[in-house]
């Protein structure tokens, strides 16, 4: 809990500087190797700065693509490393066959679904190139959630920034609780869904 306290703290002082747009591009940068709450760091740099809040999300989204297009790249290139792995130890024949299924399907509006919803970012991105979905629709689509949900996160704290943060200082310890349920939850259900 302290230590991330300590980010958190770190974080809020990194919101309040000049190159907070810079600091919050990096940290979104991050989330193809880390599990970093990337919503709640959005909503403390808007917090921080209110007026910046539309730019602070149209970082977010363009980080987001980026992240996308190396994610997608590393599920396309290493595949044929990875692939043998993954299918058979990590997830079933059967469901990778239904995944792909379902990708070649609904492309553009299973990673856009994907991509809005709070399941691990990386997971769509990998599985997309895995799959060799068309790059543009993929892209588009990346895009276009990621707008939705990061611009939604800015107006949310443009409108009762102040008070969610208030919430968010008394209630820290318990919201880190219900952040390691969600990511315990998460790998489950996609065990689950594997197996």
């Amino acid at each position: 809990m302290q230590v991330a306290r300590r980010v958190y703290h770190w974080a809020s002082s990194k919101a309040s500087i000049p190159s907070a747009p810079l600091w919050l591009g990096l940290i979104f940068l991050t989330e193809l190797f880390l599990f970093l709450p990337l919503d709640a760091m959005l909503m403390l740099f808007c917090i921080q700065n209110p007026a910046r809040r539309y730019l602070y999300a149209a970082i977010a989204t363009l980080a987001s693509v980026v992240i996308a297009l190396i994610g997608y790249a590393l599920g396309c290139f290493l595949w044929d490393t990875l692939g043998p792995y993954i299918v058979g130890h990590v997830i079933s024949v059967d469901f990778f066959n239904r995944l792909v299924q379902h990708y070649n399907q609904h492309e553009g509006a299973a990673v856009f679904i994907g991509s809005l919803l709070p399941i691990p970012f990386k997971a769509v991105t990998l599985s997309a190139g895995f799959c060799q979905l068309s790059l543009i629709t993929y892209l588009f689509a990346v895009a276009a959630a990621r707008a939705v949900r990061f611009f939604v996160i800015a107006d949310l704290m443009g409108r009762w920034g102040s008070a969610i943060k208030d919430f968010i200082d008394r209630r820290f310890n318990h919201l880190l609780i219900v952040l390691g349920v969600k990511i315990a939850l998460s790998v489950s259900f996609f065990w689950f869904l594997g197996h």
